[in-house]
């Protein structure tokens, strides 16, 4: 499961970490359009499924507010449905001034429960 859903995890990364240096130019855009296409192409199943389809939420919700430089985590709830949330650069560059531990977990965790960041293995588990 972990192969496949690698190239998920790393078009979500690639959108974020463009968008944390400045809003995206229409070339990464399309660039980034175009593999999100490809990705909804590949079969996954089971739990690998719902976790691609999560990072694909997120790929979307970065393209879709890229212009406006925000950044999406996902919120998982109890009943397992899930939401986008967007996070301002500007936010995040408080943050890092500030030294305040959102900054690296938002940075690097692109989940919620509870209004708490968490990583891919609890978000499997959530799922």
């Amino acid at each position: 499961m972990e192969e496949k859903v690698t190239k998920y995890r790393q078009l979500y990364i690639a959108t974020r970490d463009a968008i944390l240096m400045a809003p995206l130019t229409a070339t990464q855009l399309t660039t980034f359009k175009t593999q999100l296409t490809a990705l909804n192409l590949v079969s996954l199943n089971g739990l690998a499924q719902k976790l691609g389809q999560a990072y694909l939420d997120l790929v979307s919700a970065n393209l879709t507010y890229a212009s406006h430089q925000l950044i999406f985590v996902l919120n998982l709830n109890h009943d397992h449905s899930t939401i986008p949330l967007p996070i301002s650069v500007e936010q995040l560059r408080v943050w890092e001034k500030a030294q305040a531990p959102e900054y690296a977990l938002f940075t690097r965790n692109p989940f919620l429960y509870n209004g708490l960041s968490i990583d891919e293995i609890a978000a499997k588990a959530l799922l």
